[in-house]
């Protein structure tokens, strides 16, 4: 019996040590506030923990003025309120990182950071759309986008594919399913900033009417 033993263990080292045939780690790294996962192919939420590995598939969920830190590789994405996503890849081939997320719905940010001389494919699908990077920081919701670093493909579900750059930011139209290019959304750039304390919220300024509608049902809360 300890022989059997052994030799499994020295066939699963070698695969760990093989490029490509160890799959990258999702961490939940830090939470606020009510997290919930649902595990493949399970019909129960349960509590999220902090520090927990999240299996491919798992569902996350955030509520009320909730919000996860998940460590995705090399990357970081910030879950935020009201949001419901799971995460449909993450793996490192011949040095390309790989990571998909499919975002039912909510918010979310992602810092994709990739090491010198590595390379990195991030997308991110939703109902509506599909966004496709490799190195950026943005944050995306069902319907919309903003950049903040680096560029972004964005494709809906009808139209083309529109370039999307650091400072401007998209939607997709609910009727036509057509992402908006940059200059439909030159004039939203130059949007006020949210109202003091907003960034509890969201981390970036130039927010569209969705953001600031959820500021303000956030306060209606408070004062009740």
């Amino acid at each position: 019996m300890k022989r059997i033993l052994f030799s499994v263990t020295v066939v699963v080292s070698l695969f760990c040590v093989i490029p490509g045939i160890c799959a990258q780690q999702a961490v939940l790294q830090e939470m606020n506030g009510t997290v919930e996962i649902k595990q493949a192919g399970s019909a129960s939420w349960e509590p999220a923990v902090q520090g927990q590995r999240i299996a491919v598939d798992t569902v996350i969920s955030t509520g009320f003025k909730s919000t996860a830190l998940i460590r995705l590789g090399n990357s970081l994405l910030t879950v935020r309120p009201l949001t419901r996503l799971s995460v449909t890849e993450i793996s490192d081939r011949a040095g390309t990182e790989t990571i998909a997320v499919s975002l039912q719905n909510g918010r979310m940010r992602t810092d994709a950071n990739p090491p010198a001389g590595s390379k990195q494919s991030f997308n991110v699908h939703t109902p509506s759309a599909t966004a496709s990077t490799r190195g950026t920081v943005f944050e995306i919701g069902v319907y919309e986008l903003w950049v903040m670093e680096g560029a972004i493909a964005y494709e809906g579900t009808t139209g083309g594919i529109v370039v999307i750059e650091a400072g401007r930011y998209s939607y997709v139209n609910e009727r036509t399913g057509r992402a908006a290019p940059p200059e439909e959304t030159l004039m939203a750039a130059l949007d006020p900033a949210l109202p003091l304390g907003a960034d509890l919220l969201y981390s970036f300024q130039g927010a569209s009417a969705y953001s600031r509608t959820e500021v303000e049902l956030s306060a209606i809360a408070d004062y009740q």
